[in-house]
């Protein structure tokens, strides 16, 4: 009890010389200029990090849109990005079941992705993989199709699609959650 006690003070006495010294630094700030003084605000962009040119600079790409033709390569595409939203995904598919699954769980306003396929796909595959409980909605060319917990807690659409643009989601089970995730397109023989 005395080590707590002890330890408790040593805390609150750390706190107050915090405090005491960022009031002591705000007060030092030098005053507003008054309403008759001219003051004038320069902005700067700031500049560009320099990389030695030994080193690549490395960028991860998010919300990525893509269009893709049959035999694609590499084999597998990943497309990254964030899950969640506030959306119900119902409201977006217009449905409450597809034929790929149950409308449910939440998504952003608007689309994660938008895929545009130039030719029609006789088996391509669109698989989330997220440490989250995610959720999968499709809508394009033929309707809308929507997945959830095929594979663990991830969704995944299969089978044949029509040449044309669809627009992708990739929502939280929960409202406002979200998790990063891959979006892992691959084609089946």
């Amino acid at each position: 009890m005395r080590k707590f006690a002890a330890r408790s003070l040593i805390t609150l006495a750390a706190m107050t010389t915090t405090m005491l010294a960022v009031a002591t630094a705000v007060r030092s700030q030098p005053k507003p200029a008054t309403p008759n003084t001219t003051t004038s605000i320069e902005i700067s962009r700031p500049e560009k990090p320099v990389i030695p040119s030994s080193k690549k600079a490395s960028f991860v790409k998010m919300f990525e849109d893509i269009a893709i033709a049959p035999r694609f390569t590499p084999k597998e595409i990943e497309l990254r990005g964030i899950s969640g939203g506030g959306v119900e995904t119902q409201k977006k598919s217009g449905r409450k079941v597809t034929e790929t699954g149950d409308c449910i769980g939440f998504v952003d306003a608007e689309p994660d992705h938008r895929i545009t396929l130039t030719k029609p796909f006789r088996s391509l595959k669109m698989q989330v993989k997220s440490s989250g409980d995610t959720i999968l909605l499709v809508r394009g060319p033929g309707g809308s199709w929507c997945s959830d917990d095929v594979s663990d807690r991830n969704p995944e659409i299969g089978g044949d699609w029509l040449e044309g643009t669809y627009e992708v989601w990739v929502g939280s089970y929960e409202e406002n959650t979200s998790f990063p995730y891959l979006l892992q397109l691959t084609e089946q023989p």
